[in-house]
């Protein structure tokens, strides 16, 4: 997925500064939660190359997505089975 596209599909950018995590530089990710305790979220900045962005989920290491159409998918099933 590209950053827009994350944008595009409303995850909040959540920035993590130097100060806050002390590692020496600033980063910045994103995130979405979409419905109660299921919580999307990309891999750090400094990770990323060629705006190639992976989704993962909290609680279930095993989920990556990496495409808007597997992006779509996955809430797709999500709206008809939980949320």
């Amino acid at each position: 997925m590209t950053e827009a596209e994350l944008v595009e599909l409303g995850f909040s950018v959540m920035t993590i500064t130097n100060r806050e995590s002390q590692n020496g530089y600033d980063y910045y990710f994103y995130q979405k939660d979409l419905c109660d305790d299921l919580v999307l979220y990309s891999e750090d900045s400094i990770d990323i190359k060629d705006n190639d962005w992976t989704l993962k989920c909290f609680g279930i290491p095993s989920i990556r997505i990496r495409t808007m159409d597997h992006y779509l998918n996955f809430v797709d099933v999500l709206n008809n089975i939980i949320c």
